[in-house]
């Protein structure tokens, strides 16, 4: 079985994309805090297949889009208005 070559930007977009979710370095829009706990699906998906090597990164990161994905398809079927609270 061949390994799949990836593409070295992506890999390091992928990375960087991972990284700040497991290290909580960036705010999600509120659906997503609303939805599920993004933080919490990535840094469990990323004990069970780790993110070390470009496949897993590869993995790790077709799982953010797919769980995104469903989420926005699952948020879309509701009347929902989001704003921004005020401090």
């Amino acid at each position: 079985m061949r390994k799949k070559k990836h593409n070295e930007k992506y890999i390091a977009e992928a990375e960087k994309r991972i990284t700040a979710i497991l290290n909580d370095r960036e705010e999600f829009d509120d659906w997503t805090q609303f939805c599920f706990s993004m933080q919490d699906a990535v840094r469990a998906a990323a004990t069970v297949w780790g993110h070390s090597t470009d496949v897993d990164i590869d993995k790790l990161n077709a799982f953010i889009q797919e769980m995104t994905l469903k989420e926005i398809q699952n948020v879309s079927q509701f009347d929902i208005t989001f704003k921004r609270k005020e401090n």
